[in-house]
């Protein structure tokens, strides 16, 4: 947990860049500060994590000395009662976002504010990786202690690492360790996702924490403990399960997760209870919230779960995490976090004396990594105090003060109608006013589903979702722009459809959530800037959404006033590469919004129809015995998953206008020519002679919203054959391929996969975008680049028309099944055949072929590795073996390192390897910036360039 939180203060994940802190203020009158200066002094000698140190490698130390200055001192008796507010509250901000110095040891910070008529604030903030939730309260204590009488004799606690290393040389911790790890990596695959959170994943926006709290009388919370002992529920457990079935009430999951902080103190050393330390960990919590018959019984199944999680608890949540990452093969979060002090022996968090001297606890906040909402539930004086934590940079105040108001609602009518626990939860909904309406969602399609287990490793080049990237430059009147944006996504369904993995469905939220992303580089020089774009683009064109949020983002670099660098990128789960086209002419022109005249019609088709496909397809795919023979790097179905890369090519206008009145006089489309062209040269790089094969994306014609709607057909090619013959003969195939849709493309690559046996099976898609809209030639932004990646694809051959009128061949292809050298050849070759196509005509084109294609290097060998890829080679061997990765797990060098689970004490023994193989003279403190191991390679080259 430590190594989380030192994580998370360092990487700008999402929901990171945070300290784990508890910020408290208490509020009370007369305070000898000299006594309180002498008290604290006492915790410090007393406590050793209080005099902790943490270097920026990570490495941890003790001081022996105390800070210089224990007690910060603000007097505001001079001022107005106004002014001293306006004081008060700009430092409850500064300290709510801060993060302590602990390079400098500064593990806690006390400050008092001096007010009117002898009051005083306390300030206390403490960083909970040396000070946890629990042991704030015995810091608290013993201050109190401390402050009634300097002089008094405490024997030293117990060392918090002796402990800790006493737990890991324990036999019988050892043993229960081994079988909880057992149970957890079984239970990996059932862990329900993150509660479905209206998220904005802004990856720049400033943590905002806010606090929404209640309090309940005593007589109120009496009530409430009463009711939890008649129906034999911890306190505790009744609060989880009112929290939990109203956050699943407006999420409106089937199944989701909470993150439930407990505190393990293993009474292996004596009074390890006075110890002062991070003992904190967590349980994946699965709530269901399958219908039960009242919320007695759901409370009760919550209760049974949560006894069953923490009988498995020594096997730490950041590790679970860790293993649902990978098993997942995208970062996992558990954002929702339910903490409760309800339990406590003496009830109350702080005794009556910690109140008499400090005051009353008025104000509480904690911040931490990863943290959305932090939903607490404690006992201050006899009183239950609700207080949320919250991260309104992450979560719309509207939602969250909905959720708020219903959890108090829901709290408040069982204070005044107990009976209403064991009454049907029906009846409980209406006396709420909570009915709960149709989910409205809808089944997923096969190709989306298909697109969903392609980001699981668990077929060959897996690990990415099916996405496309696009990016943009020129002016923007910024005001219009996200005007015209937010209209946009109100208008499309499309950009607020959301995905639920676990049940395969899709919903359309009803609130217009901009997933907008600005970044204001007015102030850089150029050349500065572009490399901040750069170090973004390798990072933001590949990475997954977590599906939290309708999966498609905008992100805007602001250069100057008026000049925009613009990212966008949409996930096929939503939306397909036309839609997509279409959307982004529709964004930077001020045409009216696409009207959606009507819903796509079905596509489901009656039983004679697809027995008809079913048949076509079984004959036609027959003759097709292998996957395409190209010089793969190694065998695809070896392949776990891949980063991707794209190369290009230009057609000039006048050259792609001439082949279309050639093909025209042959008989043959656009994209008829295009294709068999594009085989035609592909073809030559066959290994063996046989009949090749490629994925064709179609689209059925439908009017409706902007959504996927496609599917694809199989298209060969002959390794010898007449070229226009074979031209005619691919387009006739096509057209009948088209009527024979009812048969999807995921059932023609599951019938490809039956008769050989092997994945992947169609590696090769060959796309069609000559229909797609274009911005106009005068359009003040235009088209720079973009990258797509497809799950089970190694090569995506794209060909697309310029705003010009040229047209554009783009190659996507695994950068870990093909070489970038034979991906240029390729090209080189393509552009070659058609201008000699255009120059002699299609009629002696099989004459031609060959003579334009012996000007590009055909079958080239096997390319060494450049310094680059043995960099990366190399690191990934450093980092496997450091981190103890096994050889049969899949891992990519843009993986954070928080996710392949590099801790503090591994960064210094990696440095050393890479100095030792690379003999350079790194620091553990360059490579802390690093979250990846492109990173990584991006330090080595910039300290050898410089060397």
């Amino acid at each position: 947990m430590q190594s989380a939180c030192w994580f998370g203060r360092a990487h700008s994940a999402m929901l990171g860049g945070v300290a784990a802190h508890l910020y408290t203020e208490f509020n009370g009158r007369h305070i000898d500060v000299a006594r309180l200066r002498l008290a604290i002094a006492c915790l410090y000698r007393r406590h050793e994590l209080l005099r902790l140190q943490l270097s920026a490698e990570g490495e941890v130390s003790i001081s022996n000395t105390l800070p210089p200055d224990v007690l910060e001192i603000d007097d505001f008796l001079h001022l107005s009662e106004a002014q001293q507010q306006q004081k008060l509250e700009q430092k409850r901000q500064q300290w709510t976002h801060q993060q302590l110095k602990l390079e400098e040891g500064q593990t806690v910070r006390f400050s008092i504010s001096l007010l009117d008529n002898q009051a005083f604030r306390l300030h206390i903030d403490a960083d909970m990786i040396a000070v946890d939730p629990s042991s704030f309260r015995i810091l608290m204590e013993d201050l109190a202690q401390f402050y009634a009488d300097s002089n008094v004799f405490l024997p030293p606690p117990p060392s918090f690492y002796a402990w800790r290393s006493t737990m890991q040389q324990d036999k019988y911790e050892q043993q229960q360790q081994q079988r909880a790890r057992q149970w957890w990596q079984a239970r990996i695959a059932a862990i329900a996702p993150a509660p479905a959170l209206p998220l904005n994943h802004s990856a720049t926006a400033a943590a905002q924490s806010a606090r929404l709290s209640a309090t309940l009388n005593a007589g109120q919370t009496q009530q409430l403990r009463q009711l939890a002992r008649q129906h034999r529920l911890t306190f505790s457990a009744l609060m989880l399960g009112l929290f939990a079935y109203s956050l699943g009430k407006v999420t409106h999951d089937a199944a989701y997760r909470l993150n439930v902080p407990f505190f393990r103190r293993e009474p292996l050393l004596p009074d390890i209870d006075k110890t002062i330390g991070d003992f904190a960990d967590m349980v994946l919590l699965n709530i269901d919230m399958a219908e039960a018959p009242s919320l007695h019984a759901f409370c009760q199944r919550v209760a049974a779960e949560w006894r069953h999680c923490l009988d498995y608890r020594q096997f730490s949540g950041v590790n679970v995490m860790r293993h649902l990452s990978r098993h997942h093969a995208t970062p996992q979060m558990a954002p929702v976090v339910f903490t409760a002090a309800l339990d406590l022996p003496e009830k109350n968090l702080f005794s009556s004396r910690v109140h008499e001297y400090f005051g009353s606890m008025d104000w509480c906040i904690s911040q931490g990594p990863q943290v959305a909402l932090d939903a607490q539930f404690v006992q201050l004086n006899n009183h239950l105090l609700i207080n949320w934590d919250i991260r309104l940079d992450a979560l719309p105040q509207t939602w969250v003060n909905g959720l708020f108001e219903r959890c108090l609602a829901l709290i408040n009518a069982l204070i005044a109608q107990p009976e209403c626990f064991t009454q049907p939860l029906q009846a409980l909904s209406q006396h709420l006013n909570l009915t709960v309406s149709d989910d409205g969602t809808t089944p997923l399609n096969a190709l989306q589903k298909a697109y969903l287990s392609g980001r699981s490793t668990a077929f060959a080049l897996g690990g990415v979702a099916m996405q496309e990237f696009r990016e943009y430059a020129g002016t923007l009147d910024l005001p219009v722009f996200r005007q015209r944006l937010a209209d946009m996504v109100q208008h499309h369904a499309s950009l607020r459809t959301c995905i639920d993995a676990r049940r395969c469905v899709q919903w359309v939220n009803p609130q217009a959530i901009i997933n907008l992303t600005e970044i204001n580089l007015c102030g850089e020089e150029p050349a500065l800037a572009a490399e901040k774009i750069a170090t973004l683009r390798q990072h933001y064109q590949q990475a997954l959404f977590d599906l939290q949020e309708s999966p498609w983002d905008i992100t805007l670099f602001q250069l100057t006033p008026q000049q925009f660098v613009l990212f966008a990128r949409f996930d096929a789960l939503i939306l397909d590469g036309r839609a997509i086209a279409a959307l982004m002419c529709e964004l930077f022109t001020a045409t009216p919004l696409i009207a959606a005249s009507s819903q796509p019609q079905s596509r489901q088709q009656d039983s004679r129809r697809y027995d008809l496909a079913a048949a076509y397809w079984q004959q036609r795919l027959q003759a097709i015995t292998s996957i395409p023979q190209l010089p793969w790097k190694q065998p695809l179905a070896t392949l776990m998953t891949s980063s991707y890369s794209r190369q290009s090519a230009v057609l000039p206008r006048h050259t792609f206008q001439t082949l279309c009145r050639l093909g025209s006089q042959q008989g043959l489309f656009k994209n008829s020519l295009l294709m068999a062209l594009i085989l035609a040269v592909l073809n030559r790089w066959q290994q063996i002679p046989a009949l090749l094969s490629v994925a064709v994306p179609v689209l059925p014609l439908y009017e409706g919203e902007l959504s996927n709607q496609s599917t694809f057909i199989v298209a060969t090619w002959p390794s010898t054959a007449a070229f226009i013959e074979q031209a005619r003969k691919l387009q006739a195939d096509t057209l009948e391929g088209l009527q024979h849709l009812a048969f999807s493309g995921v059932e023609l690559a599951r019938m490809l996969f039956e008769q050989h046996g092997q994945a992947p099976v169609l590696p090769v898609v060959i796309t069609n975008g000559l229909s797609w809209p274009t911005l106009p030639p005068d359009s003040p932004v235009h088209y720079v680049s973009g990258l797509t990646q497809t799950p089970q694809v190694a090569i995506d051959i794209r060909f697309m028309l310029g705003s010009d009128g040229a047209l554009l061949f783009n190659v996507d292809y695994a950068q870990a099944a093909i070489s970038d050298a034979i991906i240029r050849d390729f090209l080189v070759a393509l552009v070659n055949v058609c201008q000699q196509v255009a120059d002699s005509g299609l009629d002696n084109i099989d004459s031609v072929l060959p003579q334009a294609l012996s000007a590009a290097a055909l079958n080239p060998d096997t390319q060494p590795a450049t310094a680059a890829a043995w960099q990366r080679q190399q690191l990934m061997l450093i980092y496997r073996k450091v981190l103890h990765i096994e050889a049969a797990m899949a891992i990519t060098t843009s993986q954070p390192f928080s996710q392949l689970g590099l801790r503090p004490a591994h960064v210094k023994e990696i440095t050393g390897q890479i100095n030792q193989i690379f003999r350079l003279a790194l620091n553990p403190r360059q490579l802390i910036g690093c979250c990846n191991i492109e990173e990584v390679v991006h330090l080595l080259q910039s300290v050898m360039a410089s060397a």
